[in-house]
């Protein structure tokens, strides 16, 4: 047995957790068509007492992948160049 699977397993689960949680998040703005530049804030994504420069950009790829994953799995259109809605 691999020491520490229960563990691993636990903190899986967490992130999987996490990454729903941000798809709901996604999902719920998608009806009303906003670009991801404009939402969802930083705060979904990125926890509040992190600062600095890197944030904003790693805040907009993070959702873009997201928006990705959705629109694979037929979650989101993407009903024109950067706005999007959930299908």
């Amino acid at each position: 047995m691999i020491e520490g699977a229960e563990e691993s397993a636990r903190r899986l689960d967490d992130f999987a957790g996490v990454v729903e949680k941000r798809d709901a998040t996604l999902l719920a703005i998608s009806t009303s068509c906003r670009p991801p530049r404009r939402s969802p804030s930083t705060d979904w994504s990125i926890r509040p007492h992190v600062e600095g420069p890197h944030v904003k950009p790693v805040a907009r790829r993070t959702a873009l992948r997201h928006l990705d994953r959705l629109i694979d799995t037929g979650r989101i259109t993407e009903v024109e160049r950067g706005m999007f809605r959930a299908t």
